[in-house]
């Protein structure tokens, strides 16, 4: 089973990175963080992942780092910081509704706009510094006049291992691999260290997918437990 979800995270995330429209898009301008050895190699990871549900919507708030320009090529091209909140009716009742969200953080708030997404029965917005707002707590979904329904939201990545530590288990479990490709001295493959999960369910167990990628069709791939920091499974 897990075998086989490993090969379905890795299907559906080399289909969403090779949409066309799928950058990032930036969010704040900061100076680039100081990588060493194979963190140069990450274009894309997560170091927060706010989670929640209710009656009316099940919510995830993804906050990181990817390329502006989606490639896969196994290069790493600009990067840029992103949040991306997601919204799921839970009722079908809710679908043609129009959204705006406020988000709940421990230093104030944000407001703006949902926009129902081109694939999916959901709905997304592009946040931009929402490190400003410290921890988030909750989100208000509220369309005018209809419905205000307010989502707790936890961080599955509080207290977990962060992007960096599970680039290290990473790069032990890929070792052998590692180091028939690297005669040179430099590993020809981007980096992505996400946190998924195996349904659209707020109770469902969340694992790091990390994948090492050369092509769409030539990546290595791992599941590890964000809480112990185990390899659940492995793909080369």
């Amino acid at each position: 089973m897990k075998k086989k979800f490993i090969i379905i995270v890795a299907l559906l995330l080399i289909l969403s990175c090779l949409i066309a429209f799928g950058a990032c898009k930036k969010v704040t301008e900061q100076q680039p963080e100081e990588r060493q050895g194979l963190q140069k190699n990450v274009s894309t990871y997560h170091d927060a992942a706010y989670v929640g549900a209710n009656e009316d919507f099940g919510v995830t708030l993804f906050t990181g780092e990817c390329e502006k320009l989606i490639v896969v090529d196994g290069k790493v091209g600009e990067l840029t910081p992103f949040a991306t909140l997601t919204v799921t009716p839970l009722a079908s009742s809710l679908f043609n509704n129009t959204y705006t969200y406020v988000l709940v953080g421990a230093n104030g708030e944000r407001t703006g706009d949902l926009v129902k997404d081109v694939i999916g029965a959901t709905f997304s917005a592009e946040l931009t510094n929402v490190k400003e707002l410290g921890a988030v707590t909750a989100v208000k979904v509220v369309a005018q006049g209809i419905l205000d329904s307010e989502i707790t939201l936890t961080n599955k990545l509080d207290g977990a291992p962060n992007w960096k530590d599970i680039l290290k288990i990473s790069e032990e479990a890929f070792a052998e691999e590692i180091k028939a490709e690297t005669d040179t001295g430099n590993l020809e493959r981007e980096i992505y260290i996400k946190l998924v999960n195996a349904m659209a369910d707020e109770d469902a167990p969340y694992y790091y997918y990390v994948s090492f990628i050369k092509s769409p069709a030539d990546y290595w791939a791992l599941l590890i437990d964000p809480e112990t920091g185990a390899v659940i499974s492995k793909k080369v």
